[in-house]
């Protein structure tokens, strides 16, 4: 395992990663609401990132076609933004990176498109996995391991009666969009990888509302849960410091 622990100037390079990453995703909330079509977002997200001086990290990324990962209900990762238009009551979760002189920010949100009293089933759900993935980031400090944000982040999920995608975990981040060591979502107390000072990690709670089954569709890159039930996304990045993960976005 290669574990890269990053340099104050590096790190200063990601928090301006992050920064823009931060622009996109408070301006796409300001921009969802019934009848825009994702790939509006897309472009939406594209052009904020651009105009900064920067590049979409997922853009190109095997081949992968745009700058947001976008997931409608039962989509679980790696949706491809097309002219579908959102929906009042829809869960929509957003994934976007952003390559900044040399580092990427990496990170998820998901929202209930027209508010969360339009569907509360599906707000509790996104709520439930916005709080794993909180418990998870508390979980990041020097001592623990990845085992211990599993933890914390499994017990949350399961206590209310989800389930996990456990084929899709958290990561290191830096100047690779996907650096060791692996975050997964699961885990044991005090098992795995040591977390350092200087270690910038993606925790990403990727959650199926019913069974955790997943299959790919046709574009070769869309997951969707097989039972047809919903699945959300939360992913904040951030740096492993002496007072626990500074959450950069």
């Amino acid at each position: 395992m290669n574990i890269s622990l990053k340099t104050s100037d590096e790190l200063q390079l990601m928090r301006e990663a992050a920064a823009i990453l931060k622009r996109v995703q408070e301006k796409l909330k300001t921009e969802i609401r019934e009848g825009v079509s994702l790939i509006e977002l897309d472009k939406i997200a594209e052009e904020i990132i651009v105009s900064s001086g920067a590049s979409p990290s997922f853009k190109g990324y095997q081949g992968f076609p745009a700058t947001l990962c976008t997931m409608i209900n039962s989509e679980v990762v790696h949706g491809i933004p097309d002219g579908r238009k959102i929906k009042n009551g829809d869960l929509l979760s957003i994934d976007c990176g952003v390559y900044w002189k040399g580092f990427h920010a990496d990170a998820a949100f998901s929202v209930i498109v027209g508010g969360d009293d339009q569907d509360p089933e599906r707000a509790k759900f996104s709520q439930i996995v916005k709080e794993a993935l909180e418990r998870g980031c508390s979980a990041a400090k020097i001592g623990n391991s990845v085992g211990d944000i599993g933890h914390a982040i499994e017990s949350h999920v399961l206590r209310h009666g989800y389930s996990l995608c456990k084929e899709y975990t958290g990561h290191g981040l830096g100047r690779e969009l996907h650096e060791d060591p692996h975050v997964y979502n699961y885990g044991k107390p005090g098992e795995g990888q040591r977390l350092l000072a200087g270690m910038v990690l993606a925790i990403e709670p990727i959650v199926a509302m019913g069974h955790p089954g997943v299959k790919t569709l046709a574009d070769g890159w869309t997951v969707v849960t097989i039972d047809g039930r919903d699945a959300c996304q939360w992913e904040h990045c951030g740096v492993v410091t002496e007072g626990g993960l500074e959450i950069f976005v």
